[in-house]
């Protein structure tokens, strides 16, 4: 598996939702996107189970997307619920900027970790990926910042969150858990100070 592949693949439909919610500034259109992969990825998971052979195709022709150990979810399925979730209890802000640094902080952390990390902080993440995560969540946030209705100090919570959960050993798929506790984490920040 070539990582750059997998994680550039993620990058690019990763930031669909996010990006169409900025555009359109509805919840509507993201929620259709959204709701049209997760059925799909569902469908996927659902006859990968019942058939392993298509699974074991898939992997043939797309392994260098795709990583997910027999008997789970995969990571873009998880991605979805978690991508759900965000834009179904959270605002507009709050949901664009959490998804970027879900799908930014994975890939800057996969991309730097694997290259040059060399200091291990938990298995299998290292402090140079989590260095990479937490500057590619920070040039993204200076991308966005403009655009969304955030204070800053708002926004960079979600940079060091984002990139903090990234690394940890959590038992839940951090595509899961990444955009979800970001979002909560910043709505209550911005909420309550």
């Amino acid at each position: 598996m070539v990582i750059w592949r997998r994680k550039i693949y993620r990058i690019f439909m990763g930031s669909l939702v996010p990006v169409v919610y900025l555009i359109t500034g509805s919840v509507f259109f993201p929620l259709i996107i959204c709701s049209f992969f997760l059925t799909l990825l569902l469908a996927l998971e659902l006859e990968r189970w019942k058939n392993p052979g298509v699974w074991n195709y898939i992997l043939k022709k797309y392994g260098k997307i795709f990583k997910t150990p027999p008997g789970k979810l995969t990571g873009d399925t998880y991605f979805m619920i978690s991508t759900f979730i965000i834009l179904l209890f959270f605002d507009w802000s709050i949901s664009i900027s959490s998804l970027f640094f879900l799908v930014f902080g994975d890939a800057g952390s996969g991309i730097i970790g694997s290259k040059y990390g060399k200091i291990k902080i938990f298995p299998g993440k290292t402090l140079e990926g989590f260095i990479g995560g937490l500057i590619f969540n920070f040039i993204i946030s200076l991308l966005i910042y403009k655009f969304v209705e955030l204070p800053f100090y708002v926004l960079m919570s979600g940079v060091v969150i984002s990139s903090i959960i990234e690394c940890l050993p959590l038992k839940i798929d951090d595509n899961l858990t990444v955009g979800v506790i970001t979002a909560t984490f910043m709505n209550l920040l911005n909420k309550f100070f």
